[in-house]
């Protein structure tokens, strides 16, 4: 599955327009223009530039040409799974390895990720 993920500049954001260009990222699948605002609901977007002018004067600098909006990830987890015993949690193959939360297919966001983390430093600590 190829992932195309929508980068849009805050200022650009804040003004409603489209990004000419946008900065290098670190963001490994890449990001294209896009305008973040058309693909939200507006009860969303304007509370995000409430927050974003609100954090701006707040945080002098950070909306600039160099901050981008990145989103949004097209899946809730990964696409593998790592195996591991549902016992013990550890790897079958691999003692001492704990495969978790999201990265191992084991969780479908930051809660259930969070919680998972838990139930595998419990099983560590216990073992």
């Amino acid at each position: 599955m190829t992932m195309v993920t929508a980068g849009n500049r805050v200022v650009d954001f804040l003004k409603g327009k489209a990004s000419q260009d946008l900065p290098a990222t670190s963001y490994f699948p890449g990001i294209h223009e896009a305008r973040i605002d058309e693909l939200l609901p507006e009860w969303i977007v304007s509370r995000m530039r409430r927050g974003l002018t609100l954090f701006g004067k707040q945080m002098r600098g950070y909306n600039t040409e160099n901050c981008d909006l990145i989103g949004f990830e097209t899946r809730t987890s990964s696409p593998v799974r790592i195996p591991r015993d549902p016992q013990t949690l550890q790897h079958p193959d691999v003692q001492g390895l704990y495969p978790c939360a999201e990265g191992a297919g084991y969780a479908g966001g930051i809660v259930s990720a969070a919680l998972d983390g838990i139930r595998c430093a419990d099983a560590l600590a216990a073992g």
